[in-house]
């Protein structure tokens, strides 16, 4: 078995993981340039990415086998299932796949789309169930943000844009699931939230810090996005990927060394 520190240390990794995802962080910060209600709708956007991460940490609990929730005793050593198995290098591979997505991109110096253009996406013609997805997804989040909408309106698309960032967000959610599967390893309820928590706090940076600084010093998000988004388009695909493939090694090497 494996100790609280290595646990604590892939909980860690996975958070760093979340806080490096440039779109995370200058989403947050497009949102507390509203010009109407920026501390409000800042606050609004962590709200949403807060339930989306704790989305995904509750599936990663909930699909976690169910040796791991009851661990062993010595009279009653472990026995590994194929679901524990299957659990583990799904999760693995999602890890290793998008790892390995964002060191390709970062090799070939790829450009991110702009933030502002995902967070608007153009509807597309048709009349499939994908089609109407998008169409009301632009319906709900297109337009300038300088745009006149109620405040209310307002807050609501910020927090259903910080939900989506962290609880639909393919990266975001794949990690937040690892995590959850990860902390129900730990024998100890009381470590185990330990873990969960320093999860969430590293990964709730980025949704949480524009709210913070514009609650500080307003005006202050406007000033520093470019230079934000600058740094961790050029620095954030390298960290995490060399993040997210030793999260995907270590998950994968304890499906293989479990394997019934």
């Amino acid at each position: 078995p494996f100790s609280m520190t290595a646990h604590l240390t892939v909980l860690v990794s996975l958070g760093v993981a979340v806080l490096l995802s440039p779109e995370t962080l200058v989403l947050g910060l497009i949102m507390a340039c509203d010009r109407k209600a920026p501390r409000l709708v800042a606050w609004m956007y962590a709200v949403g990415a807060v339930i989306g991460l704790a989305m995904g940490v509750a599936i990663g609990m909930f699909v976690a086998p169910a040796s791991a929730k009851a661990p062993p005793t010595d009279a009653a050593p472990a026995v590994h299932t194929w679901t524990e198995f299957t659990v583990r290098a799904v999760i693995a591979a999602a890890l290793l796949a998008i790892g390995a997505q964002r060191a390709m991109h970062a090799l070939k110096d790829a450009p991110i789309k702009s933030v502002e253009a995902q967070a608007r996406p153009e509807p597309e013609a048709g009349h499939g169930a994908l089609s109407r997805l998008k169409a009301w997804f632009a319906s709900k989040f297109g337009g300038h943000i300088g745009r006149e909408l109620p405040t209310s309106r307002r807050c609501l698309r910020s927090g259903l844009l910080g939900f989506a960032v962290m609880g639909i967000h393919p990266k975001c959610i794949a990690i937040s699931i690892a995590a959850g599967h990860q902390a129900m390893h730990v024998t100890d309820d009381d470590q185990r939230a330990i873990g969960l928590a320093v999860y969430g706090a590293i990964s709730m940076v980025p949704a949480i810090a524009p709210a913070l600084i514009e609650t500080a010093r307003s005006g202050a998000c406007a000033s520093i996005k470019e230079s934000v988004e600058s740094f961790m388009k050029t620095n954030g695909r390298w960290v995490s990927a060399v993040i997210l493939l030793g999260a995907g090694a270590y998950v994968a090497f304890n499906a293989w060394n479990n394997m019934p």
